[in-house]
């Protein structure tokens, strides 16, 4: 082993417009890059152009990895075959892969982050091939990692409760407050979901994210609004933010027979500009999700001080606290009337508003990295923080 130990940081899911789990993967590396930690770290990447802040500083290198992309089988195929031989023309002392999968046999010791355990607990919600490749490999890689880190005390139960053979070394490595997202910013009304009152969904539209109930709830809303002699423009918008996902036919049709269509806009993707702009004017986000192994959503609206309706479930309360109104996803009457609470009581959206920030505060990047750092020297025989000769 080399005096300073040489670390291989598996970030091949970052693509192109990167959010959630792509996103969490940038941020942790920006701040773990921030000053020098004693190791000389390799990013395995299949698109370079997002990791721009790596550039130049010492002790990083990017490491583009094509023959990664592709089908979910190209992937394990490159997983299994191709990285093992990766990690020992490299001379890896370890490789820690941020996306659940490590090679089976790898010449260095392992270290996986877990996101969630979706793939186990609503299996229904994720495409058969995919789920067929987690089902799989998940647990082997679990099994053979030397350490399991997991993004929230949620999803940490979650592997212990199903995978109890490796619950002794699964470690809670918080994720934090997104950078790119400040609560003090300009404020734009001239987009899709016009110059009105408007709550907010964010996230990719797949089953997990709950939307036909959401959509159900809101009509009703939009319905009680109506019989009160609210008028059409007092009445607010749902604006959705987020991409295609799995089962979109059917969701599609939701979208277009909603019984309101003046009143749903829906926008694939908004630069991460305009999206702060929708965090700073909702009348709040409304993300009531089926399962979320952190809900990065919840955390970037408190973070701007935009009050949250969320799932009371999993990670989404562990990271909203007191600081939301938590529902049960599956009782549409009970989501429109939190609905109809943030709408007509600003005393309450102002408590929401002054309590999201300190909740959010709680969750930042410095406690993910040093929650991580004492398994890297652990795992490379380094004894302890490094000295000034190492840095």
């Amino acid at each position: 082993m080399s005096p300073r130990p040489h670390i291989v940081l598996d970030a091949l899911q970052v693509t192109p417009r990167p959010a959630g789990v792509a996103q969490a993967i940038l941020e942790y590396l920006a701040e773990m890059s921030r000053e020098p930690r004693g190791f000389d770290f390799t990013v395995l990447v299949t698109h370079p152009d997002e990791f721009a802040f790596l550039g130049g500083r010492p002790h990083w290198r990017l490491l583009a990895c094509p023959g990664a992309e592709g089908s979910v089988a190209r992937k394990a195929v490159f997983t299994q075959r191709g990285l093992p031989r990766l990690l020992t023309k490299l001379r890896a002392d370890l490789l820690h892969s941020m996306q659940f999968i490590t090679p089976l046999r790898s010449p260095c010791p392992t270290v996986a982050t877990v996101h969630d355990m979706v793939w186990r607990l609503h299996p229904e919600t994720i495409e058969q091939p995919r789920r067929a490749y987690y089902r799989f490999l998940v647990p082997r890689s679990l099994k053979a990692a030397r350490a399991i880190l997991t993004n929230s005390e949620a999803t940490a139960r979650d592997v212990r409760r199903c995978l109890p053979g490796v619950a002794g070394r699964v470690t809670v490595t918080p994720f934090g407050t997104p950078t790119w997202l400040t609560r003090e910013g300009p404020t734009r009304r001239e987009t899709a979901e016009g110059a009105g009152p408007f709550f907010l969904f964010v996230g990719t539209l797949e089953p997990r994210k709950n939307l036909p109930n959401l959509l159900a709830a809101y009509a009703r809303f939009l319905d009680e609004l109506a019989s009160q002699g609210v008028a059409p423009a007092e009445r607010p918008r749902l604006v959705l933010v987020g991409a295609k996902g799995w089962k979109m036919t059917g969701l599609r049709r939701l979208l277009t027979d909603f019984a309101h269509p003046d009143h749903l806009v829906w926008r694939d993707y908004v630069p991460a500009s305009e999206l702060a702009c929708l965090y700073r004017e909702a009348l709040a986000l409304v993300f009531p999700s089926l399962y979320e192994g952190f809900g990065f959503p919840v955390l970037e609206a408190m973070s701007v001080g935009l009050p949250v309706i969320t799932a009371r479930r999993g990670a989404m309360s562990e990271v909203a606290g007191d600081a939301a109104l938590l529902v049960d996803p599956l009782d549409q009457g009970q989501l429109a009337r939190s609905l109809h609470r943030l709408r007509s009581e600003p005393a309450l959206r102002d408590a929401l508003a002054r309590g999201g920030p300190v909740q959010a505060a709680r969750w930042n990047w410095g406690t993910t990295v040093a929650a991580t750092l004492p398994i890297y020297r652990r795992l490379t025989g380094v004894a302890g923080p490094p000295g000034a000769a190492n840095k």
